[in-house]
């Protein structure tokens, strides 16, 4: 069976290279990756073929288009995010490379990776995921752009996949998304080669730093926290997104203002490296939120390292994390207590890990890439 998986593939670590990855080692598949034009693309290795095929321009339609025409591949598998292939134009136009991929015959999945209830859209929603006002952005006119494309990708995909059956309630109750076309694939959590290694008397944050993951909610926890256990640091890593800056300066300033300078360490976009050894000499992994639209790539990370991870009490967690089996939800306004639980129960914590390792090993990539082919067998009518 000939596939093409259609996503950005970057930074290291990227959903995309750990799926592609399990999907290029499975026999009787031929895969090729539609990747975006950054030449960095081509520097990743054991992902099947990738080709650098399309900007973050309006033109990702016709330069995928075109490809496909050429290559022929019996199913095409996008990653729909809503600014994975450029802005928010883009973004409106993603349902028409659908319709283009399924007039030629083409059989398409599509996996979406976010979603909200209905009534989660309000004017708090748009304030944490923007910085500036938009002309037009109002509760209203977003709900109808969500159900256009979520409805959109219902009628001209063949399969949709998703990764939480939160999401599947959310597509279908509010966004009337065919139930029959769903299937519900876990994310696959890679294996990692883990040593002895002591832990080191830290917490770690790794994601954007933005306003919809709470780190607001985490410094003002540590701030409490640190007061009696002034031996523990928090280090915050990961990456800005353009046009949200602003949102990295709140941070910084509440930072000061909590007087932490000396107990947070910001350290930015970290290589694979450095994201491996923080990740393993961690005491606890901190991933906050305030709203949860999808099966969160921090979880995975986390899990993939055994950590016992502190997750916000909302959304994609409470279906991903079993309170203080695998993990513990967190109340944002009690993060303080969490820290706490950490450092006065390790042997509680002990086991957590050995629970999170559990779970990492029942959702391997390979795992994971299986259900996948059975989706693509299920479209393509291959046996």
């Amino acid at each position: 069976m000939k596939a093409v998986f259609i996503s950005g593939m970057l930074p290291s670590g990227h959903f995309s290279q750990i799926l592609t990855n399990a999907l290029a080692h499975e026999k009787g598949l031929n895969l090729t990756v539609y990747a975006d034009e950054d030449p960095q693309n081509l520097n990743i290795r054991n992902c099947g073929t990738i080709k650098t095929v399309w900007p973050h321009t309006a033109m990702f339609i016709y330069k995928i288009f075109k490809e496909v025409l050429k290559d022929q591949p019996d199913v095409i598998h996008i990653q729909h995010e809503f600014t994975m292939y450029g802005s928010i134009k883009n973004a409106f136009l993603f349902p028409f490379l659908l319709l283009l991929l399924r007039l030629i015959g083409k059989k398409v999945v599509v996996t979406i990776h976010a979603c909200v209830y209905k009534n989660q859209v309000d004017d708090q929603f748009i304030y944490l995921f923007t910085t500036k006002k938009i002309a037009g952005l109002s509760p209203t006119t977003l709900k109808l752009f969500f159900f256009y494309t979520y409805k959109l990708i219902s009628i001209f995909s063949n399969a949709i996949i998703c990764h939480t059956h939160l999401l599947k309630d959310m597509l279908i109750k509010d966004w009337q998304v065919s139930s029959n076309k769903i299937h519900v694939v876990p994310t696959g959590i890679p294996a990692k080669k883990l040593t002895k290694k002591n832990k080191k008397n830290y917490f770690l944050y790794f994601g954007y730093m933005v306003r919809r993951n709470g780190l607001n909610y985490v410094i003002d926890g540590f701030s409490k926290f640190v007061k009696q256990n002034k031996k523990y640091k928090l280090i915050l890593a990961g990456g800005i997104i353009k046009g949200q800056e602003e949102a990295f300066k709140e941070i910084q300033d509440y930072i000061k203002k909590k007087k932490l300078e000396k107990f947070v360490e910001i350290r930015g976009f970290i290589e694979q490296e450095e994201q491996d050894k923080l990740y393993e000499e961690a005491s606890a992994v901190a991933i906050p939120a305030v709203v949860s639209m999808g099966s969160s790539g921090r979880l995975y990370h986390a899990q993939s390292w055994g950590k016992c991870i502190l997750a916000s009490n909302v959304g994609h967690f409470q279906e991903d994390i079993h309170h203080l089996y695998d993990g513990i939800l967190v109340n944002n306004d009690e993060w303080n207590k969490s820290f706490k639980y950490v450092v006065d129960h390790p042997e509680k914590i002990a086991q957590i890990e050995k629970n999170v390792l559990k779970k990492a090993r029942s959702k391997s990539s390979d795992k994971i890439a299986k259900m996948h082919i059975e989706v693509y067998k299920n479209i393509a009518n291959v046996l």
